[in-house]
């Protein structure tokens, strides 16, 4: 009996080791430190069932719990299961890429070198460092605007193409509520705080604001998820991502977790789409016009959280929340099958805590054509109380209007004690701007042959 015992106890520290070496592989790359933990427990599973039996016996009960792991992860997590494609696709091995900083620079932050590591040879550049948390971007031409919500401002930077580092941001506005959302229609500016949107005109080319238009007022802004990411469509229309009031409940105003739709020459909006929690990340497909989106899933505390997700947004689609998220899975709490029959299943399950807050289409940028053909999300990473991975931005390829190829990690190596970016801006001259919040900053990235 003792001895059956030993051999259960043995199954288990192999197929723990296995569960948790795939895990760790899916959610943190197959260089992570987290690795130890499954290596220790296959390495102490192995050794004692080699005590018991022989290295047949061995050989087997470690396929045999191998099998079993991959089971169980296809049941109950499948967003971590590996995938043969995903072996195929594997990265090459990463690129050191050290973030360059002004010599004149004193940031903190910045004092110890920081290293960043990419599937491709990057040069990253810290072109600005701003008053305050940097969120969303815009550029147009060689400018950048900038929304700082916690200073209620737009910044603008000039000369951003140039490898040089901008010293004196310029301030465009002030005086806003948690402006967040930039989007140009023409020459015409629209900014988005919680509550409305509006366009700031600069009549006379000062680079400084001297009227506000009411584009739209009376958004609700009764709590929750506050951020109004704000994109223009080729047809001249305004799209603002309005997030849920909770993390998951029924709504009582029905503009609430929805992609609404604005004419901004009177103001009339519609609901767009719905069934979104917080799409904060938003892009226009460069070659259809269609609207991608991006949207952070509901948190389960103490618990692994659904994965987030990335979505075609389709006019009157429903996207599930709060009764359905990923692939028409219901909630634990308030779905139910019937109820996500009807919705639109998440084009991409990411990784669970993955928090996309930006997204991108690659089709502007200075790169090899692979980069070019690709779309980037850059996920800034949350916990909900459990252990967070690092910031990072994968990368997908993309080529006539669909994914064509396995998420892969583009970028990765940042920490929440030095760096968290929060929003990502591909410009004309072929760069991929990336604001960070915990620096105040902007860094440039560029291929190193492009540049």
């Amino acid at each position: 009996m003792k001895k059956l015992f030993m051999r259960i106890a043995v199954f288990l520290l192999l197929l723990f080791g296995w569960l948790s070496a795939f895990m760790v592989t899916g959610q943190h790359g197959r260089s992570s430190l987290y690795l130890l933990v499954p290596v220790l427990l296959l390495g102490a599973g192995m050794g004692l069932q080699l005590k018991l039996t022989h290295i047949r016996a061995t050989t087997l009960t470690l396929a045999i719990s191998a099998v079993a792991a991959l089971a169980l992860l296809n049941m109950f997590f499948p967003q971590h299961a590996p995938r043969l494609s995903a072996l195929k696709n594997a990265s090459p091995d990463p690129y050191p890429v050290s973030i360059a900083v002004p010599i004149a620079d004193e940031l903190s932050e910045f004092i110890i070198e920081r290293q960043l590591k990419s599937t491709s040879a990057l040069h990253i550049q810290l072109i600005a460092r701003l008053p305050a948390q940097a969120r969303q971007m815009l550029i147009v031409e060689d400018r950048m605007y900038v929304t700082l919500p916690d200073l209620g401002a737009v910044y603008l930077l000039d000369g951003v193409s140039s490898l040089n580092f901008i010293e004196r941001p310029i301030l465009f506005h002030s005086g806003l509520d948690r402006p967040f959302g930039l989007a140009m229609i023409g020459e015409r500016l629209f900014v988005a705080e919680p509550y409305r949107v509006i366009e700031l005109i600069d009549h006379n080319n000062d680079l400084h604001v001297d009227e506000e238009r009411v584009v739209i007022d009376g958004l609700p802004d009764d709590g929750g998820h506050w951020m109004r990411s704000l994109v223009a469509d080729p047809d001249g229309f305004l799209y603002v991502s309005i997030g849920s009031r909770c993390n998951a409940c029924e709504e009582e105003d029905e503009r609430r977790a929805t992609i609404i739709r604005v004419n901004p020459e009177n103001g009339e909006s519609s609901v767009f789409a719905r069934g979104l929690r917080n799409s904060v990340g938003m892009a226009i497909a460069p070659d259809s016009g269609i609207l991608w989106g991006t949207d952070i899933s509901r948190e389960l505390p103490g618990r692994m959280p659904p994965p987030d997700e990335l979505n075609r947004i389709i006019d009157g689609g429903d996207y599930g929340w709060p009764y359905c998220y990923g692939q028409q899975t219901p909630d634990p709490q308030l779905g139910s099958a019937q109820q996500c029959r009807d919705t639109q299943p998440a084009l991409v399950d990411l990784s669970p805590l993955c928090r996309p807050m930006g997204i991108a289409f690659g089709a502007d940028l200075a790169a090899p054509a692979e980069y070019r053909d690709s779309l980037y999300i850059l996920c800034s990473g949350s916990g909900y109380g459990l252990t967070p991975p690092g910031p990072k931005i994968v990368r997908l390829g993309y080529r006539q209007g669909e994914i064509d190829d396995s998420l892969v990690d583009f970028l990765r190596g940042w920490d929440h004690s030095w760096g968290v970016p929060v929003a990502m801006e591909i410009a004309r001259q072929g760069g991929i701007f990336i604001s960070d919040e915990k620096s105040r900053s902007i860094y440039r990235i560029s291929w190193r042959d492009e540049k």
